[in-house]
């Protein structure tokens, strides 16, 4: 029997590796845009908070987004967007983020509101990415006045998918 062992991913281990010190390696870059995702839930609001202390430490921006994905109606010939729906939607999410950009404002924060249609994941990602943001903060969980905006899976999604670091706030 060899003195060396395999992870369960039949990797070698390498036993040089034991010997490397273990070494924190420089960021090549600044905290100057935190992301955060809101839809009124208590993960967001907690996310709200992560964001507020980040942009305190660091001077950053807020970029607080909510996303929201009105449902559609099925006819007989295709589907059809329900009209009072999307406008409700729509103005309940930039109510929504111009009330946390303004509560973070309050703070001494500079903060602005972002709203996007589609699929939140998606919405967060697309965001996250035209903002340049540096970090993405939202809540692990969120089911809030926008139905759908932050669940459990779509904070997964985003922290998979995202270019850049993602904090996800219990």
């Amino acid at each position: 029997m060899s003195d060396e062992w395999t992870t369960p991913g039949d990797h070698a281990h390498d036993p040089a590796h034991d010997e490397a010190p273990l070494e924190i390696p420089e960021l090549q870059r600044n905290v100057e845009r935190v992301l955060v995702p809101v839809d009124g839930s208590t993960g967001s609001e907690r996310g709200l908070a992560y964001a507020d202390l980040i942009a305190r430490l660091t001077g950053a921006e807020i970029i607080v987004v909510v996303a929201f994905d009105p449902p559609f109606a099925i006819r007989r010939r295709g589907i059809l967007q329900t009209e009072h729906l999307q406008v409700a939607m729509e103005s309940d999410a930039r109510e929504l983020a111009t009330e946390a950009a303004e509560l973070l404002t309050a703070r001494g924060r500079t903060a602005r509101a972002v709203i996007v249609r589609g699929d939140p994941a998606e919405g967060i990602l697309q965001i996250a990415e035209s903002e340049h943001a540096d970090v993405i903060v939202m809540g692990r969980r969120g089911l809030g006045r926008l139905r759908g905006v932050l669940l459990g899976s779509v904070s997964e999604r985003v922290s998979r998918h995202a270019e850049c670091p993602v904090l996800l706030a219990n």
